[in-house]
């Protein structure tokens, strides 16, 4: 396989948000298209490519952060963005597929700042367009005829069941079973870091690196995926809507418990308290979910989300640096993780 420039300013011009998008998404809009006609179009309208119309679209597509990384995990054993450009495609078609079916389960409106594929085609179709990406991208996977396809197969085989298993998790959990920090770091270490793991390993797969290499970049995945999940999740409580396109708050109207409520919800104080008596009564008015963000706040548990988010960043980093990449992809996958976790350009 051909190998590139390794250069910072090489790499920087490679790997742009432009050049990411025009890699990836032209083959993610063809394989969509394909599609049964139906459920091409429900996956069209998720991806941004189309309105509720049918219309072309200007409407974003997401920060394709999952084959940005792939890309530039690709640059650090050699390879070239093209090398992992359909298991990059790939990743991101499972990715949304995680989406739609996430909007359906938390019954979320939005989904990037406009009405979430649910909301537009209904839940059955939703469910069977959020399948379909699924399948999609295990297709392709499989067809790649790229080197170590069966090894990365099973890579994103893995991945998804982790995935669904977290999804599960999760669901349980938040009916009623209860859960520690613990529990809460075994279902995001499936459900968000599973794919960040894969996206990273698939390029040393690809071009036969050896396991101290490919357990580096699993470390430096799943830790990367707390630190962005932890955020989130402080986002989700205390965020800009016009940042994360969905309302603030959504976990705790549905009492999810997210990182900053479980920390909170074990403080040995009076706002503890006071929470934990808000948490198991069904209030959802504004003026409530607000007393609640507040006892979170004021029981500690942003501000112990945010110190535990970045170690996680921390630890992710450090991994990174142990996985024996080219200097300048090192330098590019410091700034991306930073960029992930933190939700800027």
């Amino acid at each position: 396989m051909s190998t590139l420039d390794t250069s910072t300013t090489g790499l920087q011009a490679l790997l742009s948000p432009s050049t990411v998008r025009s890699t990836v998404l032209p083959v993610v809009r063809q394989r969509v298209s394909a599609l049964e006609p139906t459920l091409a179009r429900i996956c069209s309208y998720h991806l941004g490519f189309i309105d509720e119309r049918g219309d072309p679209s200007s409407a974003g597509s997401g920060k394709l952060t999952r084959a940005a990384l792939m890309m530039a995990a690709a640059e650090g054993v050699g390879l070239r963005p093209e090398d992992v450009r359909a298991p990059a495609a790939a990743l991101e078609l499972m990715h949304n597929s995680t989406l739609i079916h996430d909007d359906i389960i938390d019954a979320d409106e939005l989904r990037r700042g406009s009405p979430a594929a649910w909301k537009v085609f209904g839940v059955g179709l939703a469910i069977l367009a959020g399948d379909a990406l699924q399948a999609l991208g295990l297709q392709m996977v499989v067809d790649d005829p790229g080197a170590g396809r069966a090894e990365i197969s099973s890579v994103f085989a893995e991945a998804l069941r982790l995935v669904l298993a977290g999804q599960s998790r999760e669901f349980t959990v938040r009916l009623g079973s209860g859960a520690g920090i613990g529990e809460y770091d075994r279902i995001v270490e499936k459900k968000t870091s599973a794919l960040l793991e894969c996206a990273l390993v698939t390029p040393a797969l690809r071009a036969g690196r050896p396991e101290h290499i490919l357990a580096a970049l699993r470390g430096a995945g799943r830790n990367l995926g707390l630190a962005f999940q932890i955020l989130n999740d402080v986002e989700d409580i205390w965020g800009d809507p016009a940042v994360t396109g969905k309302p603030v708050r959504g976990d705790i109207r549905r009492r999810n418990p997210s990182f900053p409520v479980l920390a909170a919800l074990s403080a040995d104080s009076l706002a503890g308290e006071r929470l934990r008596g808000l948490w198991h009564a069904d209030g959802t008015t504004a003026a409530y979910l607000q007393e609640m963000a507040d006892l979170v706040e004021e029981s500690g548990g942003r501000r112990m989300a945010e110190q535990v988010s970045r170690s996680h960043l921390d630890s992710a980093l450090e991994h990174l640096g142990r996985a024996d990449l080219f200097p300048a992809a090192t330098v590019e996958l410091t700034t991306l993780f930073g960029r992930i976790v933190h939700r800027t350009s």
